[in-house]
């Protein structure tokens, strides 16, 4: 027989989850006259069960149909169910590498390029609108991963319009996609590798549109004058900040797709 505390000690739990366990029915200790606890054997192995499938990352509620199961073709459905989602996580943490190493790449750019316009080739990607994204690592990348890029056009006197529905998706990497043999919906948007013009500069956030059309006109002119004319439609987004205080200002990026004059 095992009192709360000898079992607390062996197990490095506090008596609150003991205590837990025994609410919920996954241990069954002897209540004595002076209203203390004693465990037997079957409690210890079965502490020691519910610390290990824990361990494993199954929820309270599957380790109590665990326990509860003589069958073990359920218990290796459970397993396999937990494999999947072990894998899942796994990949999810991978992919947000890939993002965080691509985060890198723009703020090197920016430290290496900023008001300095680039002709360079683009990787392709995919476009996933969020109510197409049916693979629970994607639907997790789009809940933790919120996309700071928006599509924005300007008008003739470079005026901004975001388009918010943009970021309504998942902008993904065929290379990324081919890695982590991610399945895409068939309602994915492919966009292949093309030329494009990449520039970063900073404007002030208390005159953030005012400074973006002059760094815009001053960005579309510089590109006319070397032969190459920018469309109007692009991506932006904001690399990094320094928000809300008295020497605001905003980091950002765009790419723009082009075409050579005639």
């Amino acid at each position: 027989m095992f009192k709360t505390g000898q079992l607390s000690r062996a197990f490095e739990i506090d008596r609150t989850s003991l205590n837990y366990y025994v609410r919920t029915g996954l241990l069954n200790p002897e209540m004595l006259d002076n209203q203390y606890h004693t465990y037997s054997f079957q409690d210890f192995v079965a502490l020691s069960y519910i610390r290990h499938y824990r361990g494993l990352g199954f929820s309270m509620s599957e380790i109590k149909a665990l326990t509860r199961q003589s069958d073990n073709e359920e218990k290796l459905q459970y397993c396999q169910n937990e494999m999947q989602t072990i894998d899942d996580q796994i990949r999810l943490l991978r992919l947000k590498q890939r993002f965080l190493e691509n985060f890198i790449n723009l703020l090197r750019f920016y430290e290496s390029y900023r008001d300095h316009p680039m002709l360079l080739m683009t990787e392709p990607y995919y476009f996933i609108k969020r109510e197409a994204l049916g693979d629970p690592v994607l639907k997790a990348l789009y809940k933790q991963l919120p996309s700071n890029e928006f599509t924005a056009v300007c008008d003739q006197d470079f005026k901004v319009t975001l388009r918010p529905q943009s970021a309504q998706g998942l902008v993904l990497k065929e290379a990324w996609a081919r890695e982590f043999q991610l399945p895409l919906p068939e309602q994915a948007i492919f966009y292949p590798a093309e030329q494009r013009c990449l520039c970063a500069f900073r404007v002030g956030g208390t005159a953030f549109e005012t400074q973006l059309q002059a760094s815009l006109r001053g960005l579309y002119q510089t590109m006319e004058n070397q032969g190459v004319r920018l469309q109007r439609e692009f991506v932006i987004y904001l690399l990094i900040s320094k928000y809300n205080q008295e020497d605001e200002y905003f980091d950002v990026y765009v790419d723009i797709p082009l075409k050579t004059l005639d």
